[in-house]
């Protein structure tokens, strides 16, 4: 069985390359959604480069079709594979109506990160969605669950992926801790949708120190108390300039940690229909086995209080955050049992091998093959 793959980003071609070539890694492998072990099941996968031809790419922005240059030059190239699998919601949607069409003879397969809002033209769109694609990936209970109840949505076009970090990644590097800082630390690190106003004004009551890894567009306008510290890019030209620190940068600052914050701006219209932000840092502080403290997210399946790994601040709540924060604080024996038992849900549940393998059993269900896995 061979699929091409589709990408919404650049640097996903290089992250591939590097994992083909065994190159060191940039960034870690669960970024590239299972097709790094898909092999393991028979399924051989080819990226489609993220761009060939710039002006056309352009013209789908504008016509709100997608990336209309991707799927054109998937139309071309179509026939050679098994099925198409795209990693991104809005990637697909001229191959979904052409699909409908019959013109599109490959299956196709999207992945599916946030639940939509129940209205008229929801249910008018999110029916053709499903029309033109034989499988979608959600990656949440709440979504698969709203597009059964809210949108009527056939139950064997969804399939229930637990996305989870791949734990050799952050294992194979060695960090030294032994960095002069006045402790106990809290990180948070991350751009998009990010709450930091709320948490750096929580900080003027709170006894320690925080480091933030934001961008110039993320970070806080608020006055900025002295134990907090503030680092981001000001670099414009590279596609990953907003990042204040490499990837293996921050997990030396996430070994450091006392614990991590993940501050979410979740505004009361989006509470339910948030997209998985914050998963990213979520997974990275489960693979390095530190305790939580997050803003509530309803979308995400990993519930942290449940699972005793963390605990939940409402959006926006400032005592919430100083009370959440200063508890970890008193109990540090408790805090470092909720990192352990993070790391332990990451290794038992919450990891790239079971993903992929969930991945490869909804892929091959739509293909007649004789492989077994």
């Amino acid at each position: 069985m061979k699929i091409l793959c589709l990408f919404d980003y650049a640097s996903a071609d290089r992250s591939w390359e590097r994992w083909k070539n065994k190159q060191e890694r940039e960034s870690p492998e669960h970024h590239l959604w299972g097709v790094t072990h898909l092999h393991q099941y028979g399924i051989d996968v080819d990226l489609l480069p993220y761009e060939k031809y710039p002006f056309i790419k352009k013209i789908g922005e504008k016509l709100k079709l997608g990336d209309l240059e991707q799927q054109i030059r998937v139309m071309l190239i179509a026939h050679k594979y098994d099925l198409i699998y795209s990693t991104c919601q809005t990637s697909t949607l001229l191959l979904a109506f052409l699909r409908i069409l019959g013109i599109l003879r490959k299956p196709l397969v999207v992945k599916l990160e946030r639940p939509f809002k129940k209205n008229a033209l929801n249910n008018i769109l999110l029916k053709l969605f499903a029309a033109g694609h034989d499988k979608i990936l959600c990656l949440s209970e709440s979504t698969e669950n709203r597009l059964i109840d809210d949108f009527k949505i056939d139950k064997n076009k969804l399939a229930l992926l637990d996305w989870g970090p791949y734990l050799p990644s952050y294992d194979d590097y060695k960090f030294n801790t032994n960095d002069v800082y006045e402790y106990p630390l809290i990180v948070c690190a991350g751009n998009e949708s990010r709450d930091y106003n709320t948490i750096v004004q929580a900080f003027n009551e709170i006894d320690c120190q925080m480091h933030i890894y934001c961008s110039s567009k993320s970070a806080p306008i608020v006055p900025v108390p002295p134990n907090v510290k503030i680092q981001y890019s000001n670099q414009q030209t590279l596609a990953l300039a907003w990042k204040a620190l490499s990837w293996q940068e921050l997990l030396i600052e996430y070994a450091k940690a006392y614990a991590i914050a993940i501050p979410l701006y979740i505004p009361p219209h989006r509470i339910d229909t948030t997209p998985l932000y914050g998963l990213t840092s979520l997974l990275d502080a489960m693979a390095m086995g530190k305790a939580v403290v997050m803003t509530k997210h309803r979308q995400t399946n990993i519930d942290i209080e449940k699972e005793g790994i963390g605990l939940w601040v409402e959006p926006g709540d400032v005592k919430g955050w100083q009370d959440a924060i200063s508890y970890m604080l008193k109990h540090p024996e408790e805090t470092k049992e909720m990192g352990k038992r993070a790391r332990k849900l990451a290794e038992e549940k919450y990891n790239l091998e079971t993903f992929s393998l969930q991945l490869a059993k909804a892929l091959k269900s739509l293909v007649k093959i004789d492989n077994k896995y």
